[in-house]
Formats: C-alpha cells, sequence, structure tokens
C-alpha cells in the first residue's frame, strides 16, 4: 500500500508540472483569431481609432493582475456579498500555499529542533481562514439562485472534497504530528529528500490520506477552471489591444494562418482551399439580382 501511494503522489507531482506546461505552450501557440473571445471588459475595437492611443506597459499589465488576484476587484465591484467569503477564502490559501513553502524550505535548510510555534499558528490560522470562507462560498453558491445557475452538480463535489483535504490536513497535524513542529518539519524533510524509504513503504494512516487528497489535486488543477486565473493573464489573452501593424508580429501570425488549408466546410466556405484564398474571395462585393 505504501509503494502505492508513494507511485501516485509523486506521479502526480510529474503529472502536475508536465500537464501544466503543455497546456501553457498550446494557450501561447493558439492562433490569433481564438483569441478574440477574451477581454477585461467591453472589446477595445467599440472605441474609434484605439490603435492611436498610449498602449499599456508590461508593468502597468503585471500590476494590475497582482491587484486581481490579491484583491479580487472583478468580485468587489461586481458582486460586494459574495466578495467577502471569496476574499477571506483566497486570503487563507495564500497563506497556506505560502506556508507549505516554508515547510520545504525549513525543512531543508535549517535545523528542524529550533523551530517556533509560529509555524503551527500559522498554518493554523490559514486553514481556518480557507474553511470559513470555503464553506460560506459553498452555501451561498447553494442557496443563491443567480450562483447556481453558473455552478454544475460535481462543483459541489469539489468544494465538498476541499473542505475534506482541509480537515485531512488539520487531523494530520494535530492529531498524528500532535501540533509539533519540529515533527511535521522532519516527515516534510522524509519526502523531499527521499530519506528513510523503508519509512516511505509503511505510511501512517493520516498523513498518507492526506498526500493522497493533494495527489488528486494536482492531476485536477490542470484541467480546472482555476487554471484560466492564469492562462487569461497571457499577453494576448488578458489584454487583446496590439494594434496589427504592418510588418509587426500579428501580421506575420495571420499570414502563417492564411495559408492553412480548410479543413470544413460550409455553404459560404468550402474545404480544399487555403484560407487566404477563401478571404478574398469573401472580399468581393455580392452579385445582385436583376430580376428581384
Amino acid at each position: 500500500m505504501g509503494g502505492l501511494i508513494l507511485f501516485i503522489f509523486y506521479g502526480s507531482i510529474l503529472f502536475f508540472i508536465l500537464t501544466t506546461a503543455l497546456r501553457v505552450k498550446k494557450c501561447i501557440d493558439a492562433p490569433v483569431h481564438l483569441h478574440w473571445e477574451l477581454y477585461k471588459g467591453s472589446s477595445i475595437y467599440e472605441s474609434t481609432e484605439w490603435w492611436t492611443k498610449k498602449e499599456i506597459t508590461f508593468g502597468e499589465k503585471l500590476w494590475s493582475m497582482v491587484l486581481d488576484l490579491l484583491f479580487l476587484r472583478e468580485f468587489y465591484h461586481r458582486n460586494r456579498r459574495f466578495w467577502y467569503p471569496l476574499y477571506l477564502f483566497h486570503t487563507g490559501l495564500y497563506l497556506l500555499i505560502l506556508w507549505h513553502a516554508w515547510l520545504f524550505i525549513r525543512a531543508v535548510v535549517a535545523d528542524i529542533e529550533t523551530a517556533s510555534i509560529f509555524g503551527w499558528v500559522w498554518g493554523t490560522f490559514s486553514t481556518l481562514l480557507t474553511f470559513i470562507g470555503g464553506m460560506a462560498i459553498l452555501i451561498m453558491r447553494m442557496r443563491d439562485e443567480e450562483l447556481k445557475v453558473h455552478y454544475p452538480p460535481v462543483h459541489y463535489v469539489k468544494w465538498v472534497f476541499l473542505l475534506l483535504t482541509l480537515i485531512g490536513g488539520v487531523y494530520a497535524v494535530d492529531l498524528h504530528f500532535k501540533s509539533s513542529i519540529p515533527s511535521l518539519l522532519k516527515y516534510v524533510r522524509e519526502q523531499v529528500t527521499f530519506a528513510d524509504f523503508e519509512h516511505k513503504l509503511r505510511p501512517a494512516p493520516a498523513p498518507a490520506l492526506h498526500v493522497l487528497f493533494a495527489s488528486v489535486w494536482l492531476i485536477y488543477l490542470p484541467f480546472s477552471h482555476v487554471y484560466q486565473l492564469f492562462f487569461r493573464y497571457y499577453h494576448y489573452l488578458r489584454w487583446d489591444d496590439v494594434p496589427n501593424r504592418k510588418g509587426g508580429e500579428i501580421e506575420k501570425r495571420v499570414r502563417e494562418h492564411l495559408e492553412r488549408p480548410v479543413t470544413w466546410s460550409a455553404p459560404h466556405i468550402q474545404s480544399g482551399k487555403q484560407w487566404r484564398e477563401v478571404a478574398s474571395e469573401m472580399q468581393q462585393p455580392p452579385i445582385l439580382d436583376s430580376n428581384r
């Protein structure tokens, strides 16, 4: 059983890294026309001569992204009542992610025995914020008719599983490791450095169960809508406001796409041609029927 848990855990980490890399590559390589569906708000093309305005710099876009991630500004302006539990949940989640990063680094680079109770307070507080926010979000989405429309039944299963994952983490830390940060850091060090392999093959039930829960999330996340949060900030997705100037990158990409063959047909488009030919034909004015 221990060997299976090891395979699932380390396999899920590798799967997460590879799948995320493939999704990012797919996003970057997507044809230009697939990027026109996502906008920060109303389409910039609604403004006249938008290309003459000052372009947003990379630093401005990055700062705007940080503000959106930290403060969830869109939810604050659009649904203030839902923003409160959502912000509580995300604040706890960010702190929890930082806490796990601290665990991994602290377990490897510093003396484990000198760890103070601060690590336990940090982890417990972060988990509590995340759990309260997550529970409130789940209740609101179940009771609010406007929110229920946007979420299929499987969405609620995901939130219940998330809450169980948090409970499993608390159970492992406070009952199995008895709220001892040195004991927890020792366990983390074994996982990171592959030490005490014999112990890995006979894991304790509490941390093993939490590790399995974490593995499920690593496998699920690359396919979840959560990743849209990061992918939409790719330059041409979040801000599709780059002018198509002569000799520019967009013109080059469009020309490449126009050389692609048409692989489907319809009454107005026939297969067997290149998109360049189809685009040229569509520019011709229609012939009017003189009998009408």
